[in-house]
């Protein structure tokens, strides 16, 4: 009887790739816009609006309105892009507008309203 004996060679490479580290991405802040100044009769629907807001890199995630100038009043809706007066008389009014994007980033802008009788 005769024996036949195969051997089979079986060999691995190990291959060991080093890439490039990776490099973080910049986050670009987003740019508030609280529009331009702007005179208005007493007897007009006063706004803000900040829908202007740019944000290059990602999305606006957030709005904030707070009032900096002026009698106190009331903002319908702080924390929407675009919001409601109420409670003004005349005078002069001034507004500060922060949009934050989703990863922190912040950014702030101004806006004076006048109210004329």
């Amino acid at each position: 009887m005769k024996a036949i004996i195969v051997i089979l060679s079986m060999s691995s490479t190990l291959a060991v790739f080093q890439n490039e580290p990776v490099k973080p991405v910049k986050n670009i802040p987003p740019q508030a816009n609280a529009g331009a100044d702007y005179t208005v009769p007493s007897n007009d629907f006063v706004q803000l609006d900040g829908t202007s807001s740019r944000e290059e890199d990602g999305i606006i995630s957030r709005y904030q309105w707070k009032q900096i100038g002026g009698a106190p009043l009331v903002i319908s809706n702080a924390n929407a892009a675009i919001t409601g007066l109420t409670g003004y008389s005349k005078g002069e009014y001034t507004f500060r507008l922060t949009v934050a994007d989703e990863k922190g980033a912040v950014s702030t802008d101004d806006v004076k309203i006048t109210i004329q009788d």
